[in-house]
């Protein structure tokens, strides 16, 4: 399962155009579960992380989705497979499904605070929590970050966004580790 945080390490919104619907797919919408939904977006957001914090980040998440796109969108995006369930592995998205779950994550997340959570764990706590925020931050419009997730959503990891993101979290954590 491609979990959260190697989606954030790795990593505006899109407009999506608005279709009518056709009786086949109204009938398939009310067949949808929505709690099922959110549970599934949920757990596929949480992953392996099962802490109170991720959950609840999980619990948002779910409801920003469900509130930006119909079941039809999310199928179409690849987060739901034909059955309406959320997919058991996340694959990587096409252009609309990476801005909506870009928009969801940003909604519920702070990506700096999530890039510091995970150097703070792969560095085993040497990175200065707050010196390495600042940095990116000040390396990193939010625009830029929300390109680097979309990027890394769609699996464009060689793309320009992913490789700004990339320098900068080496030259930020190169700055917050202390001296040898």
């Amino acid at each position: 399962m491609l979990t959260r945080l190697r989606v954030l390490a790795a990593v505006a919104l899109v407009a999506l155009l608005a279709a009518g619907c056709s009786s086949t797919e109204e009938e398939e919408r009310a067949d949808v579960d929505e709690a099922a939904l959110r549970d599934g977006l949920v757990a596929l957001w949480v992953g392996d992380d099962e802490t109170a914090m991720d959950t609840a980040t999980g619990e948002c998440f779910a409801d920003a989705l469900l509130d930006a796109a119909t079941p039809e969108q999310l199928r179409d995006a690849g987060i739901l497979d034909v059955s309406y369930a959320v997919v058991d592995e996340l694959a990587f998205l096409d252009e609309a499904g990476a801005g909506l779950w870009a928009e969801a994550q940003f909604a519920c997340t702070d990506f700096v605070e999530e890039s510091v959570r995970a150097q703070v764990a792969a560095t085993k706590g040497r990175v200065d929590r707050d010196a390495y925020g600042n940095c990116l931050r000040s390396a990193l419009t939010e625009d830029q970050q929300r390109a680097a997730a979309e990027q890394s959503l769609m699996g464009d990891l060689d793309g320009d966004a992913v490789a700004a993101f990339s320098a900068a979290q080496l030259t930020c954590v190169q700055q917050a580790l202390p001296p040898d």
